[in-house]
């Protein structure tokens, strides 16, 4: 017995080292690819902003694909009016989220939030996001899914125009379409949210059946933490403490991002590259 724990002990140090080179392996293997980011208003890509921060650290070429400019997003902390004056502060801060994270800056659509439903924008969309596709040649591309978060017309005609295009043109570079899902499993009942609108959010997520979530990405602290910080960037829509709320939210899923393709899959996956 004594003899074959020396041989126990080198295997074990061998699978060790091996499953640990075949990770550092994966990262490296991302980058020079692309990922495209599409959402609805500045602010909608703090729900993924860990692993924003996690695939730029990997070497992916990310952009952040924002269709409406956010000009009709009044709140009463910010008490800045409807209009030019409120796109612009959007706008800029979009553009603190997007340097902070260390990514490319923001690709503004420009579109009016709330008339997304309109048929000349859902029209003119449908172009928008088939020439970034053919522009920037993104290899996977991350949106919201049929429930738009937690409902959100904007949100919800932003999803269906991008899977409408993406099934188009899908292509040997653009081989990913996948959603962010919050696990129906994880109601967050005990988390003492500190803020009536993140309660309300929380309250009202489209959740989605943890099995059909296959694609769960994990980050590390220092993401989190990155992405909080970017997250502060919006400070027209959040007070900090609101900002703080929403992470909590995030914080919920044990350092996991969790996404789902967009024509079902049932194997797991810690990647969102093939």
């Amino acid at each position: 017995m004594n003899r074959l724990l020396p041989i126990l002990f080198i295997a074990i140090m061998l699978f060790s080292c091996a499953e640990q080179e075949q990770k550092i392996n994966k990262s490296t293997s991302n980058k020079g690819k692309t990922l495209m980011a599409i959402f609805a208003h500045p602010d909608d890509e703090i729900i993924i902003s860990p692993i924003l921060s996690k695939y730029q650290k990997e070497g992916v070429n990310i952009h952040l694909v924002i269709v409406t400019d956010g000009r009709n997003g009044v709140t009463p902390h910010a008490n800045i009016p409807a209009g030019d004056e409120l796109a612009k502060t959007r706008a800029e801060e979009a553009l603190c989220v997007t340097q902070t994270l260390g990514i490319n800056p923001p690709i503004f659509l420009k579109y009016i939030d709330g008339d997304l439903a309109l048929k000349e924008n859902i029209n003119t969309l449908d172009e928008k996001i088939d020439s970034l596709f053919i522009n920037y040649k993104p290899n996977t591309v991350i949106s919201f899914g049929p429930g738009g978060q937690y409902g959100h017309p904007d949100h919800r005609i932003v999803s269906n125009v991008v899977t409408e295009v993406f099934q188009r043109e899908t292509s040997n570079d653009l081989q990913n379409l996948l959603y962010h899902g919050y696990p129906r499993e994880i109601t967050n009942a005990e988390v003492p949210f500190n803020t009536d609108l993140v309660s309300w959010l929380n309250d009202n997520l489209k959740r989605t059946q943890k099995r059909f979530l296959t694609y769960r990405i994990p980050y590390n602290k220092s993401d989190l933490e990155l992405g909080h910080k970017a997250s502060n960037c919006h400070e027209s829509q959040y007070t900090p403490e609101a900002i703080d709320d929403l992470m909590e939210i995030v914080e919920q899923t044990d350092s996991l991002i969790y996404l789902r393709p967009w024509m079902g899959n049932e194997e797991i996956k810690n990647t969102i590259f093939d």
